[in-house]
């Protein structure tokens, strides 16, 4: 079947004999047959590509070309444009002219890690007194806190740059005002009406009115529509910390506009592959500027200018030059992770060392710590999803409950990670709280959404319940005292099914067409690759085949959590595999029966053959 004829479909009518924590309609994407064949002409594409892309949004050979092409040169935008960025720049600036000790402020997960390495590596190219701190997770938090901004002034630091937080800091911009910091903030993060009344601010989401930046929500509704908006509003903290360290160098150097030194110009280039990793893993749309920023910048990453410590992270995560794929995929699953385990763990300082650093050595043993840390968060995660599951099955209902709202006795740097998988597997939103064994200080979590619904916004009308909250549409962050934790639950689940009916909480997967399995010969599988980086609002494409057979199944990995096997359809036969499924090596017997199966395609990296990622099975009613 070809894409003209998609047509919404569900097929959870057709399940016989087959057991699923929580079922899924699979959705047959339509799209306009006439104008992909246009742009497939237009824009000398083939068929298959012109219609992924239409099914993307695509509606002109010029927004083809521009994705198809999307590079560094021609769509990132000047950082000028972003409001905020030239104010923030020129008081750093200043300070770096005056001698003023200046510290960079960031978050603890790779977005705030990659950015604060941007800043501080250009504030010091630049010859400034610039050092770098970083929140401890469990500690104090997330976001900008008054006691580190006293201390901070207290040792002499004079200016404050935030990376990926501060725009919700009120009280915080006003200790840094009573102890004499200029406090400038870069951040991507939702703001709300009432801005931090720091020295300069710059935001994505920000827009320009009467000459002032401001938030959305402060402005009247006659107003918005005069409001000037950046034109991509959701680049992320490190892409941000980027654009306010070329604005940097621009004023640097002769003025807005003007050419910059080789050597500073080698620095910008290094630092848009961090901003890229940073970009993948912070899951904002890879649209547009996002989009050019991964596709361009990622090759940055690993090159023979990259620093000790990046080559060292590289090798760890077993990346093999010329074999392995440096792809958003592997950005995702194998760099960022072990970022993140530092930051989890209460030690991400660790991985800003090890970003900046040039000491061989030194680089070695950060690297192979950080790993270490990362097996360790892997344990921890096991055991919290453990935990978890079995109290969905305990205490709730897992088909008719809205949300759900988890406590334990939990590692309160990993439960974003469990909650995020628990989202995706139950289709609807969780909230994962960690508390000390003996309930004597505020249990802090993590909450996780799905498409669709506002977890900042839901989060916000129960912040009476909360000690504080933030994050934004898809994840966010909050913490809350023992004693107010039911009242929050009932609230929380009471706004989720207002908004989400329990048909929407069957999750659903949205393919992209129905094709035999003859049709993804390596070029096609190529054609449909050039559509990547793929992440958030540019998924990889998924297709189904049906009428297939299973041949050669059984599980394998480390602990035989995946489930291998042939798919075999009209003589042609794939490789494939499903990954934390091993339950299907019994569910799918007997294997004689045919059935219809939903994948990805991709090229190995080991037989550079093409492959199927197995994302769900029917098997029709005989």
């Amino acid at each position: 079947m070809f894409l003209s004829s998609f047509i919404s479909i569900n097929l959870c009518n057709k399940v016989a004999g087959f057991s699923q924590a929580m079922p899924k309609r699979w959705i047959i994407c339509k799209y306009d047959n006439d104008l992909a064949r246009s742009i497939s002409v237009s824009a000398q594409i083939s068929d298959l590509t012109a219609a992924l892309l239409v099914s993307r949004g695509i509606q002109t050979r010029e927004a083809a070309d521009t994705f198809l092409n999307a590079n560094l040169k021609n769509h990132l935008r000047d950082p000028f444009l972003l409001p905020g960025c030239r104010e923030v720049a020129e008081h750093l600036l200043n300070a770096v002219n005056n001698r003023q000790k200046i510290v960079v402020y960031g978050d603890y997960d790779v977005d705030g890690i990659t950015g604060i390495v941007i800043l501080r590596q250009v504030l010091k190219d630049l010859g400034a007194d610039v050092d770098y701190y970083v929140p401890s997770r469990f500690d104090e938090g997330y976001g900008l806190h008054s006691e580190a901004v006293i201390k901070l002034a207290q040792n002499g630091v004079k200016v404050i740059v935030t990376v990926d937080c501060g725009i919700s800091s009120v009280e915080e911009a006003k200790t840094a005002a009573e102890h004499g910091i200029n406090l400038l903030i870069t951040d991507h993060h939702t703001p709300e009406a009432q801005l931090p009344a720091a020295t300069a601010i710059a935001h994505p989401q920000l827009v320009r009115f009467a000459g002032k930046c401001v938030s959305i929500p402060s402005l009247a509704p006659e107003e918005i529509g005069l409001a000037e908006r950046y034109p991509f509003p959701f680049l992320c903290g490190s892409a941000v910390a980027l654009k306010v360290a070329w604005a940097l160098g621009q004023l640097a150097f002769n003025g807005p506009g003007k050419p910059v030194p080789p050597s500073f110009r080698e620095r910008l280039t290094e630092m848009v592959g961090l901003a890229a990793l940073g970009t993948v893993a912070d899951f904002v749309p890879l649209q547009d500027e996002n989009r050019a920023l991964v596709r361009g910048g990622l090759p940055y990453l690993y090159s023979h200018k990259s620093s000790a410590g990046l080559k060292q992270l590289f090798a760890v995560s077993k990346y093999v030059a010329g074999k392995t794929r440096l792809d958003a995929e592997y950005a995702a699953f194998q760099l960022a992770p072990r970022l993140n385990a530092a930051g989890r763990l209460g030690q991400a300082g660790l991985a800003v060392e090890l970003l900046i650093g040039n000491d061989l050595k030194r680089a070695t043993e950060l690297a192979k710590e950080i790993n270490e840390l990362n097996e360790s968060r892997k344990m921890l995660e096991r055991r919290i999803a453990k935990e978890a599951e079995q109290q969905i099955h305990d205490r709730f209902d897992s088909v008719h409950d809205s949300a759900f709202v988890l406590v334990g006795d939990w590692h309160r740097g990993v439960v974003g990670i469990v909650a995020g998988r628990l989202a995706d597997r139950f289709h609807r939103p969780v909230v994962l709280l960690g508390r000390d064994k003996m309930g004597n200080i505020p249990a802090v979590g993590s909450a996780r959404g799905v498409t669709g619904f506002n977890l900042y916004a839901a989060l916000a009308s129960c912040r009476q319940f909360l000690i504080n909250f933030g994050g934004h549409e898809a994840a966010a962050g909050l913490t809350i005292a023992e004693g107010q934790i039911d009242a929050f639950r009932a609230a929380f689940c009471g706004i989720v099914a207002g908004q989400i009916t329990e048909e929407a909480r069957i999750a659903e997967l949205f393919i992209d067409g129905i094709f035999p399995l003859g049709a993804f010969t390596r070029s096609t599988v190529g054609q449909i690759l050039s559509l990547a980086p793929f992440g958030s609002a540019n998924p990889c494409p998924v297709f189904v085949a049906e009428g297939v057979l299973v041949q050669n199944a059984k599980t394998m990995g480390k602990d035989n959590n995946h489930f291998s096997a042939e798919f075999r359809q009209h003589g042609v036969s794939f490789r494939g595999v499903a990954f934390n499924r091993k339950t299907w090596f019994d569910e799918m017997q007997p294997f004689n029966q045919p059935m219809d199966i939903a994948f990805r395609v991709r090229i190995s990296d080991f037989s550079q053959q093409v492959e199927l990622d197995i994302l769900d099975w029917r098997r029709e009613l005989s």
